[in-house]
């Protein structure tokens, strides 16, 4: 099977692996980095024919974004997530990250409050400070089930009328949630009363286990879309992170009005690479998806029965995403004791929950997105650590 494959990544410039030593004072040779989401996988075929094929024609000129393109994306969410997306609604930028910077320019102005639901993917809080908004954190709650939810009762207490935005990442990351239809309908009430702009941040959509459905935003709410910017992207999906691209959605007239001038104001175009690599994954990548969603889930349910028999861990039950999140914190261990009993033994390189905001503490996030043989190892040395303390 293709995602048995062991690759060695050591030396190509991979921040995943050739950061260990400088991040965490491992040696590549020696640890297992389970931190930076990305997969160890090859991505499909398509995309490195896509490449070649750039390759041998040897012209890398300015692209555009195509017909092909477009119907490549709007293919994509209609057959995977039954959702009706206009070409005339996307927009291409360099990345996620990028598309959430860009909204909040497009939208926002310095000063004015975000919210995001933490612990979350802390790219958010990182770009918002930058921008000079102000950070609104909205803790998340662990219900009796063990799993997120959103306190919005607890938030609008909170705010004090100069919030203009809220950024949503469904499914969330890192706990691994899939959003209800009822949890997004009431997130578009709170959005409505307090006149918020919703940034979903879609791009773990296609990474979704058992029975559970991710619904993208704006099917979910349709009334949603005059404040309603979806982004999603192939990067996450097809193992392409490198290449930087992503897209905007946008099918209020008025919004992509705001959100095209503040792409020209900053020169915004796409890349040829991320014209071809997204078109050639949506086009060609669905069975090699399909393969990928049933590997991820055995290394899913290993890695939690494994995690789970070790006394005093907790990985949260995992709906969505290859990112697994591990409560700690009945060992009493500080982050630095941590690092010196557990990280410096085990040499696997996890996220510190610290990195994600409040709730975050006493949580490591694992990247589970690799081959079988290597979680597995990972998961003993883990065992035998934790076992000692």
């Amino acid at each position: 099977m293709q995602f048995d494959i062991i690759h060695n990544r050591i030396g190509t410039n991979s921040e995943k692996w050739d950061s260990l030593q400088s991040l965490y004072g491992l040696q590549p040779s020696e640890a297992i980095p389970m931190w930076v989401a990305d997969m160890d996988f090859q991505a499909p075929e398509a995309v490195t024919k896509a490449i070649r094929g750039m390759a041998e024609k040897g012209i890398y000129g300015y692209a555009r974004e195509d017909d092909n393109y477009r119907q490549a994306i709007c293919g994509w969410m209609a057959r995977r997530h039954k959702w009706q997306v206009q070409p005339n609604a996307l927009f291409s930028v360099h990345g996620i990250v990028n598309a959430i910077a860009l909204s909040i320019q497009a939208f926002t102005k310095p000063g004015d409050g975000i919210i995001i639901f933490s612990p979350v993917y802390h790219a958010f809080s990182r770009v918002i400070e930058a921008s000079g908004r102000r950070l609104i954190e909205s803790p998340l709650v662990i219900d009796e089930t063990g799993k997120y939810r959103m306190d919005l009762e607890a938030t609008s207490h909170r705010l004090t009328g100069n919030e203009r935005m809220v950024i949503l990442c469904s499914p969330h990351n890192p706990g691994g949630r899939v959003w209800s239809s009822e949890e997004l309908e009431q997130l578009a009430e709170f959005s409505e009363r307090h006149n918020l702009v919703i940034i979903s941040d879609e791009i773990h959509h296609d990474l979704v286990y058992g029975d559970f459905t991710h619904l993208p935003f704006e099917k979910a709410v349709p009334s949603s879309q005059s404040y309603l910017i979806t982004l999603t992207s192939t990067t996450k999906t097809f193992n392409i992170a490198g290449m930087h691209t992503g897209n905007v959605i946008i099918s209020d007239e008025k919004l992509r009005a705001k959100f095209k001038k503040t792409l020209s104001a900053l020169a915004i175009s796409p890349s040829s690479f991320g014209v071809a690599m997204t078109t050639a994954a949506y086009n060609g990548g669905e069975e090699w998806l399909d393969q990928l969603l049933i590997y991820l889930s055995k290394n899913k349910v290993l890695f939690e029965k494994r995690i789970n028999q070790i006394g005093g861990l907790v990985s949260m039950p995992l709906e969505a995403t290859y990112l697994c999140w591990v409560d700690y914190k009945a060992y009493n261990l500080s982050l630095s004791e941590y690092k010196q009993k557990i990280e410096a033994e085990t040499k696997v390189a996890a996220s510190y929950g610290e990195l994600f905001g409040n709730g975050g503490a006493g949580f490591l996030r694992f990247n589970i997105a690799t081959p079988k043989k290597v979680l597995d190892s990972a998961l003993t040395r883990l065992e035998a650590a934790f076992n000692r303390v």
